[in-house]
């Protein structure tokens, strides 16, 4: 190889297969993320179309929505002005009504009274027909309550039923699209069958392909392996036979060392245990002394887990406390500004106090002047009810100064107390003070501040607070008392008798009194808790005292255990170090022992060695060249059956991704089904509530309608009697008939006025209805357009119709499509990206696949041409050589069979005259030495090297061929220079110039010989 020079045609194809073997590296990485990314790809197709579909469905409905709820939006808002004109045309006529009617009845009280004047017998039928007009105008009053409260529940009425059948449709809805989803669930899990069907079929198949190709590729592996198995056999025997005899010279050499060696191991090893015995008694000395330290570490530490222990309960105890300061403080500031914003009381309350600067005179809310135990408050708080948000002034004007702010602005209303109009009664009921129940008069148990006296007289008067409702009941009973009477609980008697109470939000009677109490019992906690979080502070600052000065003792006790340690560590590493040292020691004594019966028996038995292996290397070259042949039958039929096992992996793997899409989808469509389960369950629950709600207030409303009925009956009764009273007076008044049939006729029209007015007032309830029912379908609508629309393409009935059923078919199409990804079009389109780039990278690696692979043709071409020309010349040489060195003796070099003639290798064999051909390896050591010369000198005619180093090349050589030896080197020294290491003389004689290298001391010496006085001598 190298003096045919295709040692660079070898480095260049080396470079070149490292680059292939990186370019197919590359292909095979390539190629695997091609596959994953084409699986993506086939994903993320559908999902991106799903999602492609879904967008242009949205868009499309989005813009018909448009449309059509911005026309239901248009008339409907017509509707609702319309209703808004009618409304106000309405209330305008009833509002004349109503004035005519104040005028009407103005009249009739004037000729009452000038009625009056009339004789006794008159005035008794006046008086009993004045009774009757307020009995009438007490029941008119009732009837307007009644009506007023008939509309409240009839506007709730509709509210609920309108909910209702908005929730019936939303659940009829679902049912649909439950229905729809079971249709589609079904279908997937018959798909999802059918697919793992045929899935299991292809995976049988392959099993089946692969159980053969398995068995047929475990043969062929086998075949390889015991292929490879004798090449290493092969390759084994000839290193082996090689060493042989380098082996048989060297056992006793090293016999003789073994000796040497044993004497000086068993010195060392004495002492060594002499200086192990040392250390072991230095380490228990320094033994009890770590022991010592460590009991005081372990009661130093023990102290300071103590002290740790106890610091950390102290500040636990101290962060408990910080935790309560710091909520007391938050509860503390939320408390103050609610009183400061006035927090719960109405908008109007709260904007006078805003701008409170206006109003010089202004002084606070009733409930935060009063003060009063938070016993009591429940009662009070009761008996203030509305006028707690009274507002206090100083004088009259400021209170008209408020008045005509807040109606200038159109805030609201109020109530304003006038310290100086407003009058104060002191209480006082004789007797009541004697009853067990009575606890005390409700103006003694607040206070005020000075200035204010007035006002718990005025607002609580001779209110009084009893214990119970029964207390309270049995005050009423025996003493009659008028004042009202509230129990400690909140029950109440009025002045009259009415009894309010029941179940009280106690919390927001008593949250104006309590909140002050409250604050006041934050300022006491917060002051106590401050003493107990110093206290703790002086604690936790002793025990750090402590434990920096145990810390400090620790630490001393660590550094003088730490440096024991590290001296303690040192010696026992040193100790263990002689240990393995020792134990080392003795081994290799026993190892050298051994050593020295192993080569006498390895003596014996090289010979035999050597004859079995050259017999077996014949053996294993006829076998290797049998198994060559079967392999390549085998090769062929194994790659026909992965090419179809490939295809059937690749159907398997397209299905699998096809069923794992499919169960995805069921899967949504499956929480999309407990959804609607969820929300009907929701549905169903609320309608029961509504039902519920709507059933009580259908009785409600009949309820009122009842007693509306009974009102009127009792009004025409009225009537009845009423004009029966005038038919009485016309007998009884014969001079007064014009203004008896004045106030008659001011009667009949004041009568027709009310019904007039009645049907208006049920009108204006109808239009209010209709106005709520329109509010709330703008309210839909809204909703639906997510904001009002500003420009409105109008269309006609049938178009909007149309329209509708658009919309319709548009969220149907929307429903089928299923859970819809809409990132999966963005990722399929950078997916598609990434698998185009893979696809020019493979292109490209694939190309340089194929350049790499020419370049390796073209070099393995090119070196085996220039290897065969000088392997022709050198063999032809070395038959030359040969035939000089043994005398008609043939040689030749022979190539051995192999796939790539630069990776063969060479066979020499030699044929004497009459003899049979012998191969290199049968030849003795001076036939070999021979043999190598002839190579040598073959080599030399085809590529001369300047010079050569032969070291002792004639060792093995008798006199007779170290006179061939000496001529050939004398013949081609005209041609190279020879260095020669040679212990010949007659060798020597060839050599144009001597050294001799002779040891004196220990050190090699060179010594100049001057032939020409060496030739005079022998001469």
């Amino acid at each position: 190889e190298e003096a045919a020079g295709t040692s660079f045609y070898r480095e260049k194809k080396r470079a070149a297969l490292v680059k292939l073997e990186h370019t197919e590296n590359n292909l095979s990485r390539v190629g695997d993320i091609l596959f994953e990314k084409e699986r993506m790809k086939k994903s993320l197709y559908l999902k991106a179309k799903r999602a492609e579909r879904y967008i242009e469905y949205s868009e499309k409905l989005k813009k018909l929505k448009k449309i059509y709820y911005g026309n239901l939006f248009v008339r409907e808002r017509r509707r609702l002005n319309h209703l808004n004109e009618e409304k106000a045309r309405t209330s305008q006529k009833y509002r004349e009504i109503q004035k005519e009617l104040v005028n009407l009845e103005s009249r009739w009280s004037t000729l009452r009274m000038e009625f009056s004047k009339i004789d006794e017998e008159l005035e008794s039928f006046t008086k009993l027909l004045e009774d009757h007009k307020k009995r009438q105008n007490t029941l008119l009053e009732l009837k307007e309550v009644y009506d007023r409260r008939l509309s409240e529940r009839e506007s709730k009425y509709v509210e609920v039923t309108t909910r209702m059948d908005s929730l019936t449709k939303e659940k009829e809805e679902l049912e649909k699209r439950k229905g729809e989803i079971d249709y589609i669930f079904k279908g997937l899990i018959t798909e999802i069958e059918e697919k793992e069907a045929l899935l299991e079929k292809y995976e049988k198949q392959r099993e089946e392909i692969v159980s053969r190709y398995s068995e047929r590729e475990k043969e062929f592996v086998r075949m390889k392996d015991e292929y490879d198995s004798l090449e290493k056999k092969y390759i084994k025997l000839e290193m082996e036979v090689s060493k042989i005899d380098d082996m048989m010279e060297d056992m006793e050499k090293r016999r003789k060392m073994v000796d040497s060696r044993l004497d000086l191991k068993r010195n060392d090893l004495e002492g060594k245990r002499k200086e192990f015995e040392d250390l072991v008694r230095r380490m228990e000395e320094m033994g009890s002394e770590e022991r010592n330290l460590v009991e005081e570490l372990k009661e130093v530490r023990k102290q300071l887990g103590e002290l740790e222990m106890k610091k950390r309960n102290i500040v636990e105890k101290r962060d408990t406390v910080l935790k309560s300061i710091k909520e007391l403080e938050m509860e503390k500031d939320i408390i103050e500004r609610n009183l400061r914003e006035y927090r719960d009381f109405s908008k109007a309350v709260k904007e006078v106090f805003r701008v409170r600067d206006m109003f010089p005179g202004l002084e606070d809310v009733v409930t935060n002047i009063i003060e009063v135990d938070s016993e009591n408050a429940l009662a009070i708080g009761v008996l203030l009810g509305g006028n707690a948000q009274n507002i206090v002034v100083r004088d009259v004007e400021t209170a008209k100064e408020i008045i005509n702010y807040l109606k200038k602005n159109e805030i609201g209303r109020v109530t304003i107390l006038p310290l100086d109009l407003i009058e104060s009664r002191e209480p006082g009921i004789d007797g009541v003070e004697n009853h067990p129940g009575f606890v005390g008069y409700a103006s003694n148990m607040v206070k005020v501040p000075p200035g204010f006296e007035k006002l718990p007289g005025y607002l609580f008067g001779n209110d009084i607070v009893v214990k119970t409702l029964d207390d309270a009941i049995d005050i009423k009973t025996k003493y009659g008392v008028r004042s009202r009477i509230v129990s400690l609980d909140g029950q109440m008697i009025h002045g009259k008798g009415a009894i309010s109470g029941g179940s009280t939000k106690s919390e927001e009677i008593r949250t104006p009194f309590k909140r002050k109490i409250r604050l006041e019992e934050i300022k006491k906690e917060l002051l106590k808790l401050s003493r107990d979080l110093n206290r703790l502070e002086e604690t936790l600052a002793s025990l750090d005292t402590e434990i920096e000065t145990l810390t400090k003792q620790e630490k001393i006790v660590e550094r003088e255990l730490s440096e024991l340690s590290l001296k303690v560590a040192n010696v026992k590493r040193t100790r263990e170090d002689l240990a393995r040292s020792i134990e080392r020691m003795e081994g290799e004594v026993e190892e050298l022992e051994k050593l020295k019966k192993e080569y006498h028996m390895k003596l014996e038995g090289m010979k035999a060695r050597r004859e079995k292996a050259l017999e077996d290397m014949e053996n294993i070259y006829k076998t290797r060249k049998e198994l060559e042949n079967k392999m390549k039958e085998f090769s062929e039929d194994l790659n026909k059956e992965k090419k179809v096992l490939d295809e059937l992996s690749e159907k398997i793997l397209d299905l699998k991704l096809e069923i794992g899409n499919l169960r995805e989808k069921s899967k949504r469509y499956e929480e999309e089904l407990e959804n609607i389960r969820r929300r009907k369950d929701r549905i169903d629950e609320e309608m029961g509530n509504l039902s519920k709600e709507s059933t009580d207030l259908e009785k409600e409303i009949e309820r009122l309608k009842g007693m509306i009925r009974e009102n009127q009956k009792e009004l025409e009764t009225l009537k009845k009697e009423t004009d029966e009273l005038f038919e009485n007076l016309r007998y009884r008044k014969t001079g007064k008939e014009e203004k008896l049939k004045e106030m008659e006729d001011l009667e009949n029209r004041m009568g027709k006025l009310k019904e007039e007015a009645e049907n208006l007032r049920e009108y204006l309830h109808h239009i209010d209805l209709s106005l709520q029912e329109s509010e709330m379908k703008l309210s839909n609508i809204l909703k639906e357009l997510e904001e009002e629309p500003q420009e409105v393409e109008e269309v006609d009935q049938v178009t909007l119709e149309n329209i509708e059923k658009e919309i319709k078919d548009l969220e149907n199409r929307i429903k089928y499509l299923g859970p819809v990804d809409l990132e999966a079009v963005d990722e399929y389109k950078k997916v598609e990206e990434e698998y185009e780039n893979l696809l020019k990278q493979k292109e490209d690696l694939e190309e340089a696949k194929k350049k790499l692979l020419e370049i390796i043709e073209k070099t393995d071409r090119e070196a085996r041409s220039i290897f065969m020309d000088v392997y022709q010349k050198v063999n032809e040489n070395f038959g030359r050589f040969v035939s000089l060195l043994f005398f008609g003796a043939e040689g030749e070099i022979r190539i051995l069979p192999s796939e790539d003639i630069l990776e063969a290798g060479f066979e020499i064999s030699i044929r004497k005259p009459g003899r049979k051909a012998q191969k290199l390896q049968l030849l003795s050591g001076g036939e070999k030495a021979l043999i190598g010369i002839a190579f040598l000198f073959a080599l030399l005619q085809v590529k001369p090297s300047p010079f050569y180093v032969l070291d002792e090349v004639d060792a093995p050589l008798d006199d007779f061929n170290a006179e061939r030896y000496k001529k050939l080197l004398k013949e081609y020294s005209k041609k190279s220079q020879f260095l020669i290491i040679t212990h010949n003389k007659i060798v020597m004689e060839v050599a144009d110039m001597l050294h001799g290298v002779t040891l004196v001391d220990g050190i090699s010496t060179v010594i100049p010989v001057e032939l020409e006085k060496m030739m005079e001598v022998k001469t």
